[in-house]
């Protein structure tokens, strides 16, 4: 049953949707902080990716991502219920961060708060925002929409392919060993994140110039097109390819024919901390 009562769209910085559709959608994001040396600093506003390679390149530590805290939460909640809004909060994967743990504890003491596990991150989970906008835009209710929006999780496909182990090396998420043999080989590794636990894992392991690596992951990505949504697909890049590359990969998806729209987003600060420079991502819902 739909309401009239109006619904707000919100989401963690880690959506990373560019700026004019969260314009267009009225999509309130909520920033994570980055901590990158002895400053603290809002995802997206403060900081961008371009300024921890410049950290990083400089000899400086990788940066560390702080959840959005209750305290965060409850102020864009409370305001937000105030203007006479019920809430949906599609957050990032709770395996990742503990920021969606912490919008639930608000959103418990709260009427009309639903909070949404992406069990992603990076715009596969602003593919799901986008959804209940679409829904919100129908008229659905803020529980409709929550509900809808969940069971839309395990047909989203969040993968993405590394040029360098390096950034996973410096977080302790890559061992010296498995890096030396990726440099040695020459492996670019591609990354899966679970739909059903929101973990990453390796999923693919390529070989050669990333160049054509990504052409290889593209054609991988798509090869079983006919399962695709085609509402939306998203090409995400952390940034450090040339504009030329970003073309061609982009010419690879539109000459399929077959989405109604082709997203291209910049990787925000997360997944740019533990991924690094030129990582290519290519996101979208199966049927």
């Amino acid at each position: 049953m739909s309401t009239n009562k109006k619904v707000a769209i919100t989401a963690d910085s880690t959506c990373d949707l560019p700026k004019g559709l969260v314009q267009k959608h009225n999509i309130t994001v909520i920033p994570l902080s980055v901590l990158l040396g002895d400053s603290e600093n809002l995802d997206g506003v403060d900081i961008m990716p371009g300024d921890i390679y410049d950290h990083v390149a400089g000899g400086g530590s990788l940066p560390k991502t702080s959840a959005v805290s209750p305290a965060g939460y409850s102020k864009v909640f409370g305001q937000l219920a105030a203007d006479g809004y019920s809430i949906v909060h599609i957050g990032l994967s709770s395996a990742i961060s503990s920021s969606y743990h912490n919008a639930c504890v608000v959103a418990a003491g709260m009427d009309d708060v639903y909070c949404v596990d992406s069990k992603s991150l990076c715009t596969a989970m602003g593919l799901l925002v986008l959804e209940a906008c679409d829904m919100a835009e129908h008229g659905m209710s803020a529980g409709e929409i929550a509900r809808a929006v969940a069971e839309l999780v395990p047909k989203l496909s969040t993968t993405f392919v590394l040029d360098s182990l390096e950034y996973l090396h410096k977080g302790g998420r890559c061992s010296s060993v498995a890096r030396f043999g990726a440099n040695m080989l020459g492996l670019k590794p591609s990354i899966a994140v679970d739909p059903s636990t929101g973990k990453m894992d390796v999923a693919k392991k390529y070989r050669g110039r990333i160049d054509n690596v990504y052409k290889q992951y593209i054609n991988d990505r798509l090869r079983d097109i006919d399962a695709i949504d085609p509402k939306r697909v998203v090409i995400a890049n952390s940034g450090g390819i040339d504009s030329d590359t970003l073309a061609f990969v982009k010419g690879l998806v539109s000459g399929k024919n077959y989405f109604e729209r082709i997203i291209t987003a910049d990787a925000g600060c997360t997944i740019s901390s533990h991924c690094g420079p030129k990582t290519l991502a290519l996101f979208y819902i199966k049927k």
